[in-house]
């Protein structure tokens, strides 16, 4: 019946071809390219996610918010029921995550391979859309940008002062547990002219999900966080704008687990983030410059109950200097140029002195050049400078086509570089859990990746489809390889340039404007990925859909989605024997409905279907919360 469904939504989203009424999903500008630019027009695959959409999810993090966009896919990591977000098959370390075009810490990787606290930044409540652009972005944003850009869009205060605060209760129809509450706040407003200050805060605390398998498991950790967020931005003259931000927050999470030696215990880990950034942007004439510092703080304290043990504490810090100009030579060509100084800090006891850093010096060039009226060129490098491995020079160009006012055509090509973290290359370093030991490789090489990409985009009346097929050969691939058993069983694992990984695939996408507020789309990615000996690699399914349908009438706002996950293979993180994972499907339903002109409520079910995936197979390295009630009550001042 599910299968049907999906099938039924997939058919409707495609038909309508006649609608006639002007659309404007292809005026959307983009700013992950360093450049306000259509979506249409840019140089690789983009993706917008909007606020509107972020709400009518009813998302809880950036994870949520863009599953489902096309080419995006979650790999599971094994730890609490965590999972990372995956573009076109790249893992999580490979995308980079930008706020406002700010770095997030790479904490998936540097501070290890299981965790996922870098979706946890920013609430949703203070976020105007995301961008999700696929394909390497290397020649602007340099190392973990192989994949592609996440660029999270914040709300900018106006001149009046405005307010909304939201409260979310979630219920699970299991008692193993998912209850939780968010309560969210945003303020802003203008003081005189030339000044705008915002704040923004955040409580939030959702209960672990025991194991169906184990009760003394958690299949799902648990979570408790409270986030504060201050801007402030001035205007000194025209044209120009000072911006200070600073956010911090705290948070908890804990799960139950069982030591090697089958006894319980409880691990939890108190994550602390800061990040304070100061920039000027000015304009004169088509000429925009402008300078940011920021640093960016994630403290990680982890506790054990008896007989377990606590990992290491540790803090990682990123500093970070830029600056850049774009600028118009003639009519036909539109330089941006920058530079960019970034040092990594890592703070853990078992590297030599307690701590070691990372230097990267960079520079990019860019040319957008305008050939005709219906053909744009992009073509750009960049040059890393890494104290370490030393230079990398990363090509790029594009070919974008207007065929005519509906159709339009991409190609591109870009080569990426990614060098290795600390932990990788620092001598001595090893790290233990349970039976396995994983060492430190100084003789690791970076990675580089050079991906060829072939795109279309056609928009008429309330129609809108893209497709793109992409070819991404990855060099030096960094994984841990098993290296000998220790005495007692213990696994010594090193980390090594395993091989050549090549991920090539297909995306297709259709949204429709159908009439009187239905909305449809569908997004499907076909995916192979296999290494240099022609394997397949783990945790990335061939087959990944996700189509939904939105009405709205008489204020009525619903919305019924489905992402479907097929043929993957799953890796056992102690032995390395794959072994194929099951399809699955989840729906989600909402609907909303705005009281008055300063309240809307808003109820939904997530996994509608209440699918369990430990109980699907036990390959499955991340688990879905049960059946869930959501309710929310926002109101605006």
């Amino acid at each position: 019946m599910h299968k049907k469904l999906l099938i039924i939504m997939i058919a409707s989203s495609c038909s309508n071809l006649w609608a006639d009424q002007p659309d404007d999903l292809g005026e959307v500008t983009v700013t992950a390219t360093r450049a306000e630019i259509k979506t249409k027009q840019a140089p690789s695959s983009v993706t917008i996610v909007t606020r509107q959409e972020i709400a009518q999810q009813g998302s809880d993090n950036v994870l949520d918010a863009i599953r489902g966009t096309p080419g995006v896919s979650l790999q599971g990591v094994g730890s609490g029921g965590r999972k990372t977000i995956s573009l076109r098959g790249m893992e999580s370390k490979h995308t980079l995550l930008l706020v406002d075009g700010k770095r997030l810490p790479a904490s998936n990787d540097v501070i290890g391979p299981n965790t996922d606290y870098q979706y946890d930044w920013i609430p949703v409540e203070q976020i105007e859309r995301i961008e999700v652009v696929r394909g390497p972005m290397s020649v602007l944003y340099g190392s973990d940008a192989l994949g592609g850009v996440i660029n999270i869009i914040t709300r900018k205060p106006g001149e009046q002062w405005a307010g909304d605060a939201k409260l979310t209760s979630r219920s699970s129809t299991d008692d193993a547990g998912g209850d939780g509450h968010d309560a969210e706040f945003n303020l802003s407003g203008g003081v005189g002219d030339k000044l705008q200050l915002s704040i923004g805060g955040q409580q939030s605390r959702r209960s672990a999900v025991a194991s169906q398998l184990d009760p003394r498991q958690s299949a799902i950790e648990g979570k408790e966080k409270q986030q504060l967020s201050l801007s402030a931005d001035w205007q000194p003259a025209a044209g120009h704008t000072i911006k200070l931000e600073h956010s911090a927050g705290q948070e908890n999470r804990w799960y139950n687990t069982v030591t090697r030696t089958n006894t319980p215990y409880q691990s939890s880990y108190d994550i602390d983030r800061q990040q304070t950034s100061l920039g000027w942007k000015g304009s004169l004439g088509k000429t925009v410059s402008s300078v940011r510092a920021y640093q960016s703080d994630v403290d990680i304290i982890n506790h054990a109950t008896a007989p377990g043990t606590a990992t290491d504490p540790q803090k990682l810090q990123d500093t970070v200097v830029e600056g850049n100009t774009r600028f118009a030579i003639g009519d036909k060509h539109f330089i941006t140029t920058g530079l960019e100084h970034r040092t990594e800090r890592l703070e853990n006891p078992k590297l030599t002195g307690g701590k070691a850093d990372i230097t990267l010096n960079s520079a990019y060039l860019q040319d957008e050049i305008e050939v005709s009226p219906r053909t744009h060129v992009t073509v750009g490098v960049r040059q890393d400078e890494h104290d370490i491995f030393g230079g990398e020079t990363s090509p790029r160009v594009s070919i974008v086509h207007d065929v005519n006012d509906k159709l339009t055509l991409k190609a591109s090509y870009g080569h990426g570089f990614r060098a290795p973290t600390i932990k990788q290359v620092s001598p001595g370093y090893a790290f233990q859990t349970g039976k396995i030991l994983i060492k430190s490789n100084p003789d690791l090489q970076p990675e580089t990746s050079d991906a060829l990409e072939l795109g279309a985009n056609y928009t008429h009346g309330k129609l809108n489809l893209s497709a793109a097929v992409f070819d991404n050969k990855v060099n030096n691939l960094i994984d841990t390889r098993l290296d000998k058993t220790l005495a007692g069983g213990v696994q010594e694992w090193v980390y090594a340039n395993t091989d050549t990984a090549k991920l090539r695939g297909a995306e297709l996408s259709a949204d429709v404007n159908v009439r009187n507020g239905l909305k449809l789309n569908t997004s499907y990615q076909y995916l192979d990925a296999k290494d240099g000996d022609g394997q397949r690699l783990d945790r990335r399914p061939r087959h990944t859909l996700s189509t939904g349908v939105e009405w709205e009438k008489h204020g009525w706002k619903t919305n019924l989605r489905a992402e479907h996950l097929a043929d993957q293979i799953i890796a056992s993180p102690t032995t390395g024997v794959m072994a194929a994972a099951p399809h699955y499907t989840l729906w989600n339903a909402g609907v909303r409905k705005a009281v008055n002109k300063h309240l809307e409520v808003g109820v939904g079910i997530e996994n509608l279907t209440d699918v369990r995936l430990e109980e699907k197979s036990t390959v499955f390295r991340h688990e879905e919360y049960p059946r869930t009630l959501r309710l929310e009550l926002k109101g605006n001042f």
